[in-house]
């Protein structure tokens, strides 16, 4: 009974170390792994730090309001700002920074524009037209260039006084109908008229 107590043990002490093993060498794979890992990202920051830092000298493309709380979004929004203050579709995309179909499928209801493209409609929405045009002439000169002046509306000229409508003639009183009514039984001959 002694040399199956020792053998069990022995056998259970082997397969243990067995499963140690093999989740060790699991275990230095993994962090074999995660050294690479690291390394490509530390070069990937690299490379990255260098197109930030000549980003940060270019201006921003996008007018981003002081305040960050949540703005709604309604395509009607963009559509009467657009109407008000005379601006095309292309006019509009170039003060957002965004292409002339994006704006247009905004206003379809097709796409929603992201939380900064919101935000910066609604810090458009809330500026005056003559910073609206100042802007537009920044960002899209010919835009500008190609809005015509606006000319005086020419004065509506008087409408001619209706004629006089004509005098109805008087119409003549209706004539009596006249109904002849059965004799009843005592004869008479007398014709009784009946007014509608």
């Amino acid at each position: 009974m002694s040399d199956f107590k020792l053998t069990f043990q022995e056998e259970v002490r082997r397969l243990a170390r067995k499963e140690v093993k093999a989740a060790s060498e699991t275990l230095a794979a993994q962090q074999k792994t995660i050294r690479e890992l690291t390394k490509r990202i530390e070069a990937l920051e690299k490379k990255q730090a260098v197109p930030v830092a000549q980003k940060a000298d270019k201006p921003e493309e996008v007018v981003v309001p002081a305040k960050s709380g949540k703005a709604r979004f309604s395509p009607k929004t963009i559509i009467k700002f657009r109407k008000k203050y005379g601006i095309s579709q292309k006019g509009f995309a170039a003060l957002l920074g965004v292409a002339t179909f994006t704006v247009s499928h905004w206003e379809l209801g097709k796409n929603r524009p992201r939380a900064t493209q919101v935000a910066a409609i609604s810090a458009l929405t809330k500026l005056g037209k003559r910073k609206v045009v100042a802007l537009l002439a920044e960002k899209a000169p010919a835009e500008v260039a190609k809005k015509p002046a606006k000319a005086a509306k020419p004065a509506k000229a008087a409408k001619p006084a209706k004629p006089a409508k004509k005098a109805r003639k008087p119409r003549a009183p209706k004539a009596a109908k006249t109904v002849a009514v059965p004799a009843p039984a005592v004869a008479t001959d007398k014709v009784i008229s009946v007014k509608p």
